[in-house]
């Protein structure tokens, strides 16, 4: 009888024992982890180390409480009871929450280092603290279970609530998984101009509930994320930075057509040398006679410049330099 509770008491400590070495040899491979450029590595690291270090111990535990039972049979209904079924009913429920939490935490800090917004990192941790709370509950309704407690209203009650909390929250839900999408999809990135319905500006914060804008008059516009996701979005930065810049000279009749054309030719072979920091080389300038009236005649400018921010500068110039150069070829604008 003796044999059997010092082989109780061994179990024991190779439990702790086992749980030490599982616990350092997981130390050992998070510091080889880090030093690797893959994260599937960091990933099992940080997912398995505290369940496996929980079972190198619960494991031993449990068969140190059936050698104990054999010299203490007075408690052999602990190992039959519902008491130590809801213990090991804790002890998965642990292994599990932390598994998922390991997993999230290196999967999404990795999908969050990607990424220069810091919603995602918000989104990875809202995420984490959902999924324990839910393992959990899971968890206790099952010894809830065991006690034959009815756990039917529990459950309709959390239905009941999460449904009011749905709905009292639809607005925050709503803008909360706007920023996820506005996240995953990237029509536009902080930095960028963008114009949202008639807010025209550049994206200086992207957050769970809204977006900030900065309007070309200085002033921050706050635009609801779920707004966004509903609406026609112009990326003023995408595919490139350039800007069309678009210029209409109108002509009045009696001035010769090709003269006109070879003039504006002039201006814009001239604006290229003197804005040459502004002024895209491609795609090439275009000039198009495109509409014709009893007043006059209306020609169509178009180049690119090589920002979108230089639109404003190059039509100041070509605009200066057309009046000026019509002036001395005295051609009349309309």
């Amino acid at each position: 009888m003796e044999s059997e509770l010092v082989t109780s008491f061994l179990y024991v400590a190779a439990g702790v024992i086992a749980a030490v070495i599982v616990h350092l040899v997981f130390l050992y491979l998070k510091g080889r982890a880090e030093k690797s450029e893959t994260r599937m590595d960091d990933l099992i690291v940080h997912a398995c180390g505290t369940p496996l270090v929980i079972l190198a111990f619960f494991i031993p535990l449990y068969f140190a409480i059936q050698h104990a039972i054999i010299v203490y049979p007075g408690y052999a209904w602990f190992a039959t009871s519902t008491l130590i079924y809801a213990g090991y009913i804790l002890v998965i429920t642990w292994i599990v929450a932390s598994f998922v939490d390991g997993l999230l935490d290196t999967y999404g800090d990795a999908l969050a280092r990607t990424t220069e917004s810091d919603l995602d990192d918000r989104i990875i941790d809202i995420l984490q603290k959902i999924a324990k709370y839910i393992i959990w509950f899971i968890g206790i309704l099952y010894i809830l279970g065991l006690y034959n407690v009815n756990i039917t209203p529990l459950i309709a009650g959390a239905g009941v609530i999460g449904i009011a909390i749905a709905l009292a929250a639809q607005d925050l839900f709503s803008n909360f998984f706007g920023g996820a999408i506005i996240i995953t999809d990237q029509p536009f990135k902080v930095g960028d101009r963008v114009l949202v319905n008639d807010i025209l500006g550049d994206v200086v914060h992207i957050g769970p509930r809204s977006t900030r804008v900065v309007t070309l008059d200085g002033d921050i516009v706050t635009i609801p994320n779920n707004k966004i996701t509903t609406s026609v979005v112009r990326n003023y930065s995408l595919p490139s930075p350039q800007g069309r810049v678009l210029i209409s000279v109108a002509v009045a009749h009696g001035t010769d057509v090709e003269k006109i054309r070879s003039t504006l030719d002039q201006i814009l072979t001239g604006a290229r040398k003197d804005q040459k920091e502004y002024i895209a080389e491609k795609p090439e300038s275009t000039i198009y006679l495109v509409k014709i009236d009893k007043s006059a005649m209306t020609f169509e400018i178009t180049l690119f410049a090589e920002e979108y921010t230089y639109i404003n500068i190059i039509r100041d110039h070509i605009n200066t330099r057309i009046i000026e150069t019509f002036r001395k070829e005295g051609i009349i604008l309309a």
